[in-house]
Parts: C-alpha cells; structure tokens; sequence
C-alpha cells in the first residue's frame, strides 16, 4: 500500500514536470511565431502598398493582425478586405469573431 502510494506521487510529479516542459515549449514557440508573424505582416504591407485592392491579400493581412493580437489593425484590414470581397465568408466569419471578443465595430 506504502509503494503505491509513494508510485502515485512520483507519477504525479513526472507528469507535473512534464506539463512545465510542454509549457517552456510553446512559449519558445509563440515567440518564435509572433516573430515570424511580424515578418509576414511586414512582407504583406509591403505587397499592398503596390496593389492596394488585393482583397485576399487585405484578408491574410487581417488574419495576420488577428493571429499576433492585433485587433484594431486587423478590423482595420478586414474592413479594407471586405470592400474588395463583399460576400466572402471568412471575412464574415472574421467579424463575428472579432465582435464576440469585444473588438469589432460595426462595417
């Protein structure tokens, strides 16, 4: 009974150690990806600053803002987008997300 319990506890702490390492793991990871997603909102700026009406490329830049929690940008852009690709759905869809977390305002 005395093993079990002392099996028990030492499985808790492996898997304990464990959790904390998978936590070290996606923070080294987000940081990389909020890096590598400057870039790409960088390049995508860059992009439409030759081709202005490109509503997919307003819409990935949308996403872009969105996914590095950039909020007010990215209503921004999905704002630009949706006046070049009124019925699209992602764009929509985007909105509702935005609105439900608070940071949309009406189109």
């Amino acid at each position: 009974m005395l093993y079990a319990a002392i099996s028990i506890v030492v499985i808790g702490f492996a898997f304990i150690s464990l959790l904390f390492q998978q936590h070290e793991l996606s923070t080294l990871d987000k940081t990389r990806t909020i890096s590598e997603l400057h870039e790409q909102i960088q390049e995508t700026i860059t992009y439409l600053k030759a081709n202005p009406k490109d509503g997919r490329a307003l819409k990935s830049l949308g996403a872009l803002y969105k996914e590095a929690g950039l909020y007010k940008e990215a209503v921004s852009a999905y704002i630009s987008a949706s006046r070049e690709l009124p019925q699209d759905r992602e764009i929509q869809r985007a909105f509702i997300d935005l609105r439900a977390r608070g940071h949309a305002s009406s189109n």
